[in-house]
């Protein structure tokens, strides 16, 4: 019996596993994936973002994949090199305002499988009608409804190991018994089942998956405390970021005005608004009824209470202007594509692990500030020695707790 349990106890722990472990997304096959987690903060398949659009780009580098594949390794070094594209990444780089693409840590396979998703990538849908604020799309899930669909998977996988559990202490007993030729009965079957829920390594085995499980899910959850990737609130007036900030261009820092000056943006005041909605009484797709909402609140005296998407932890120091004014990055770098959104959401995790990722492949241009040249004059003479190809946040001390920590 014990030599009959081991025989299927593989199959079982095999099929286990598949219940157990989630599916993860091959590191180097899944162009989609590098390409949502490398690129997509600064480029669009088929907009401009920080960066050009990507559909095509290996026809304008006139299929040259490996001047290609070594300037997303390294832009900075590819212009300097003077390789048969350097040209042409140089106009690049001054096309979009001389914003350097950070170096990337991608190996040849992994950048080629980004640029066959790009190549293979499906055209843009057409855009559906978007939903009026209030319809509960895109909005955020409850907690109670997060904690029911976990204990709901959890149920899942019980009932799941119950009857693989019990399948094999039906067919073990089934084989015994053909094999020792005793009627099937219940007495039988019951000893089965008990052979095997006592046998050792069926224990060990069981617990140990129990254990590893119950270690990850629990790790997930922890990690993802206090993150909101995704949150989209609905705002007090129905304010659409495609139509103001994709269509009618205005620049983000009209209306934030803080995001050069200090820690916060800051949310647009009321005189902002009517600075254009004093003449403009009517949206093109909400008619009147939104902007009279502002026109009621600048005649009462009374703000806009509009609802906070982004929030960090209080024990977190962020500084918009160092990074907007001192570092040159675009909002759509942290907040996506921001002129794309018809209601507003939170696009990047804002984790403590992305922001120091950012802080190891951003570079910084010694040479744009005075502060920089007299404080890191080291870095400069390394720089120009060759000692090191480029300088990133982390040179400067970006790692360093007491920057973002109190």
């Amino acid at each position: 019996m014990k030599s009959l349990a081991l025989r299927w106890m593989f199959p079982a722990i095999l099929l286990l596993l598949a219940f157990v472990a989630p599916p993860r997304a091959s590191a180097q096959g899944d162009g989609e994936v590098l390409f949502n987690a490398n690129c997509a903060s600064c480029h669009n398949l088929d907009r401009k973002l920080t960066g050009p659009a990507l559909r095509g780009v290996v026809d304008r580098w006139d299929g040259e994949l490996g001047e290609l594949t070594a300037f997303i390794k390294n832009s900075q070094a590819y212009m300097k090199a003077g390789r048969p594209k350097s040209a042409y990444a140089t106009a690049l780089y001054n096309e979009y305002n001389k914003t350097l693409m950070p170096a990337q840590a991608l190996n040849d396979d992994q950048i080629g499988a980004i640029l066959t998703y790009l190549k293979d990538a499906p055209p843009p849908a057409a855009a559906a009608p978007a939903a009026a604020p209030g319809d509960g799309v895109g909005a955020s899930i409850p907690d109670a409804t997060i904690y029911s669909s976990f204990a709901l998977l959890v149920g899942i996988l019980l009932l799941a190991c119950v009857f693989i559990i019990f399948a094999i202490a039906v067919i073990a007993h089934a084989i015994r018994a053909r094999e020792q030729g005793i009627p099937l009965n219940f007495d039988g079957f019951r000893s089965s089942i008990r052979a095997f829920l006592t046998n050792r390594f069926v224990a060990t085995v069981v617990v140990l998956l129990l254990v590893v499980g119950g270690a990850n899910a629990a790790y997930d959850f922890v990690w993802s405390v206090g993150l909101h990737q995704g949150y989209t609130p609905v705002q007090p007036i129905a304010y659409s970021h495609k139509l103001h900030a994709g269509e009618l261009q205005i620049d983000c820092k009209y209306c934030h005005v803080g995001v050069e000056k200090g820690k916060s943006a800051t949310f647009p005041s009321v005189n902002i608004c009517m600075n254009c909605h004093n003449l403009v009484e009517e949206g093109p797709k909400y008619g009147k009824a939104e902007i009279a909402k502002i026109r009621e609140a600048y005649e009462s005296g009374k703000p806009i209470e509009w609802v906070r998407i982004h929030n960090l932890p209080d024990f977190v120091y962020f500084n918009h202007a160092q990074h907007v004014k001192v570092a040159g990055l675009e909002c759509q770098e942290c907040h996506g594509p921001v002129e794309e959104m018809e209601d507003m959401y939170q696009h990047s995790r804002l984790s403590m692990g992305w922001c120091i990722n950012c802080h190891r492949q951003k570079e910084v241009d010694l040479n744009k500030s005075e502060y920089y040249q007299a404080t890191y004059a080291q870095l400069h003479a390394d720089m120009e020695s060759g000692k090191l190809d480029k300088v990133t946040v982390e040179k400067l001390g970006g790692l360093e707790c007491a920057r973002c920590h109190y």
